[in-house]
C-alpha cells in the first residue's frame, strides 16, 4: 500500500505544539506537560511506519526499481498551506528542510518525494500543479508495487463480500464456526489451511480482525475494526459528568485519578453493547493481550471486587521533582535509548503493565507502587529501602534502582571530578537487583516485539550516561546550544554509552567532548553496574531477534517461514513460555 503524510507549513516546525485537551469527568484536562514540537510528531509517525515493515524474502529477490523507494511501504510527504507558510518564508524551501530532516533519519528510505500544495487553489479553476504531480506519482509508484501483480483467489473475494454484507446487516462480529460455515457453503473453501490463510490475509488488509493466540480470542471474528476500536475507547476514555452517571461518580473519578477500573464500572460501560458476558470476557482478554489493562492481584480472591489497571488513563505526572531521587539512587541510571530517536507510541504504558506483573509475581512483600503519567516507582524491597523507578522521556526511558542508605551516603560525599558515586554509595544487593532488572527489561522488550506487530522492528540500546562530559545527567559544556551555558539537559545532547560500546572498549573509553575535563578516561567498571559481564557478552540490539536462551528461538516465527501472508499473531505456546521465563 501507499501512505500519505500531510504537514501544515503555517506553524513553526520546531515550535512546541499547543497543549492538547484530554476529556475529564468534571472538566477537560489540558496536557501542559507535553514537550513535543511539530517535527516530533512527524518523526513519531514515520518511526511507527518503519517499525511495522515486514522484510519479505520474496520482495528481497525482486530486481531493484528506479521508481519504488528502497523500503516499502512508500510514503509521500504532502506539505499543505503553501499559501501561508510560517513567517512568510519560501514554502518550497521550508518543505525541503522538513523533507531533508526526515530523509536523513533511519526511516528515510521509505519517503518517495515531497509535494507543496496551495490550499487556496483546491476546487478552483486554477489547479495546483503539485496536486497533479502527486496524482501521477502515486499512480506510477502503485503500479510498481509487488502486490499489484499478485493473484487473489476468487473464493477469497467472495468471502470478503459475504463479510461486508454481514457487517452492513448490523453484525459487528461473528463466531469462527459461523465464518467457517459461510466459507464452506457459500464460497467453496473447504480446506482448513486455506481458510486460516485467508483470515490472515484479510486481517493484514484490516478488512477484519481475528486472533488465534488463545481459545477465547480464536472464537471471535471482528467484521468492523472501527467498532472494536470504539469499544476499547469506551474503557480508556472518561465520560463527562451527566445525571445518569451520578451513580458511578466515584468509580469514574477513581479511573481518572489512579487508572484503576472496577468491574462494576466496566459492566455499566459495556452493558448496553453486548447481550452476553462471554463476549465481554473475550474483549477483556483482547485488551489484556495488547496490555491495555491488567487484572490487579488484590482482586484475585473470590470475594474481592475485580479491578483492572489501565495505565493509559494516568494523566498526571508526579507533583514532586523526581530528578533528585534518581540522582541520589546510588548507582548511575540505565537509559533505554531507541534508534528511532523517539519512544515508540504506546510502549511505556504496556511496559509498565509487564513490569507491574513481574514485580507482583517476584516480590511478595512489594508495597503499592506509585503510578503516574510517564513515571512509576515500585517498592520492591520495602524492608531494605530499595525501589525500582521508571521515567519516560521523549527519546528514552530512564531506569533507576534506588536504595535509601546508599542515597544517604551519596548525599554526604564530596563530588568527584567525574561526578561518579564512590564505592561506598552502592552495595552488592543493589547491584544484583539492578542486573535482575536489566535482564527483565530485555525479556519484556523482546516479548513486546513478538506480541505487538507495530514493535517488531523496534531497535534500541541499553546505555549509561558518560560521567566525563555529562555528570548529573546534564552536559557540562553543550556544543549544540551555547558553550557558555553549563548544565544543558536536552535529551539529544546527552552523551550515552551503549552496552556494545562498553563491550568493544575492553575496559577503556576516552571521552574528548569536554575540553576542561580533569580526567578523560571513563571507568567502565564504575558505570557498567547494570550489565552482567562486559567481557564475552553477545549483543543483539540492532536486529529484531529475541535476547533469550537458544531453545526459545525455535518458538519464534521467522519471516522467511511466513511467506506472503504472515501469521497475524504469536501462538499461545510462544508467549506463554516466554512470559514464564520472564518470571524467573
Amino acid at each position: 500500500r501507499v501512505l500519505f503524510r500531510s504537514n501544515d507549513l503555517s506553524p513553526d516546525p520546531d515550535g512546541k505544539v499547543s497543549p492538547q485537551l484530554k476529556r475529564g469527568f468534571y472538566e477537560d484536562i489540558e496536557d501542559v506537560f507535553c514537550e513535543r514540537n511539530n517535527m516530533d510528531y512527524l518523526d513519531l509517525w514515520m518511526s511507527s511506519v518503519s517499525s511495522l515493515v515486514v522484510e519479505d524474502e520474496d520482495l528481497q529477490e525482486m530486481p531493484a526499481s528506479e521508481i519504488l523507494p528502497e523500503r516499502l511501504p512508500p510514503v509521500f510527504l504532502v506539505c499543505t498551506h503553501a499559501d501561508k507558510p510560517f513567517q512568510g518564508s519560501d514554502p518550497h524551501a521550508l518543505a525541503r528542510k522538513i523533507f531533508g530532516s526526515l530523509k536523513t533519519r533511519v526511516y528515510g528510505e521509505h519517503i518517495v518525494d515531497v509535494f507543496v500544495v496551495d490550499n487556496t487553489k483546491s476546487g478552483s479553476v486554477e489547479k495546483c500543479p503539485e496536486v497533479d504531480r502527486l496524482r501521477k506519482e502515486v499512480e506510477t509508484v502503485a503500479n510498481e508495487l509487488p502486490q499489484m501483480k499478485e493473484a487473489i483467489p476468487i473464493k477469497w473475494l467472495k468471502f470478503e463480500k459475504e463479510m461486508k454484507e454481514k457487517n452492513q446487516d448490523g453484525h459487528k462480529w461473528i463466531t469462527l464456526n459461523e465464518a467457517k460455515t459461510i466459507a464452506t457453503e457459500k464460497c467453496g473453501i473447504s480446506s482448513t489451511e486455506q481458510f486460516v490463510t485467508m483470515l490472515n490475509f484479510l486481517h493484514d488488509q484490516r478488512i477484519l480482525v481475528h486472533f488465534d493466540c488463545t481459545q477465547q480470542l480464536n472464537r471471535m471474528v471482528i467484521l468492523d475494526p472501527q467498532w472494536l476500536v470504539d469499544v476499547f475507547k469506551e474503557v480508556i476514555t472518561i465520560r463527562p459528568y451527566q445525571s445518569q452517571e451520578r451513580k458511578y461518580e466515584q468509580l469514574w473519578l477513581k479511573l481518572e485519578t489512579t487508572g484503576i477500573l472496577k468491574e462494576e464500572l466496566l459492566q455499566h460501560i459495556w452493558g448496553p453493547l453486548f447481550d452476553n458476558r462471554e463476549t465481554c470476557h473475550t474483549l477483556i482478554d483482547m485488551m489484556e493481550k495488547f496490555c491495555l489493562l491488567c487484572r490487579l492481584p488484590s482482586s484475585v480472591a473470590a470475594d474481592s471486587p475485580i479491578e483492572y489497571l489501565v495505565p493509559s488513563m494516568l494523566k498526571f505526572p508526579p507533583q514532586e521533582d523526581v530528578s533528585k531521587l534518581i540522582a541520589f539512587a546510588g548507582i548511575p541510571p540505565l537509559y533505554l535509548k531507541f534508534k528511532s530517536s523517539q519512544v515508540p507510541s504506546g510502549l511505556f504504558p504496556r511496559m509498565l503493565i509487564m513490569v507491574y506483573q513481574w514485580c507482583t509475581k517476584e516480590f511478595s512483600s512489594q508495597m503499592q507502587p506509585h503510578l503516574h503519567q510517564n513515571f512509576a516507582r515500585f517498592y520492591t524491597h520495602p524492608a531494605k529501602g530499595c525501589s525500582l523507578i521508571l521515567q519516560c522521556h521523549s527519546s528514552f526511558i530512564e531506569v533507576a534502582v534506588y536504595k535509601e542508605r546508599c542515597a544517604a551516603r551519596h548525599s554526604s560525599d564530596d563530588a568527584s571530578a567525574l561526578n561518579l558515586p564512590s564505592e561506598s554509595t552502592h552495595d552488592a544487593f543493589q547491584v544484583d537487583f539492578a542486573r535482575a532488572v536489566c535482564r527483565q527489561l530485555r525479556l519484556i522488550l523482546e516479548c513486546m516485539r513478538i506480541e505487538f506487530p507495530w514493535l517488531k522492528n523496534m531497535a534500541y540500546d541499553l546505555s549509561v550516561c558518560c560521567p566525563v562530559c555529562c555528570g548529573s545527567r546534564s552536559v557540562n559544556h553543550c556544543r549544540n546550544h551555547n558553550v557558555h551555558v553549563r548544565g544543558c539537559k536536552e535529551e539529544q545532547c546527552l552523551h550515552l554509552l551503549s552496552e556494545p560500546q562498553l563491550l568493544a572498549s575492553r575496559g577503556s573509553i576516552v571521552c574528548t567532548r569536554s575540553v576542561v575535563a580533569l580526567n578523560c578516561k571513563v571507568p567502565v567498571d564504575s558505570v557498567g553496574f547494570w550489565f552482567e559481564s562486559l567481557e564475552g557478552q553477545v549483543m543483539y540490539t540492532n536486529e529484531p531477534v529475541p535476547i533469550v536462551p537458544d531453545f526459545f528461538l525455535s518458538f519464534i516465527p521467522r519471516t522467511q517461514k511466513r511467506k506472503r501472508y504472515p501469521w497475524n499473531s504469536t501462538s499461545l505456546a510462544q508467549v506463554t513460555m516466554l512470559r514464564q521465563y520472564m518470571k524467573f
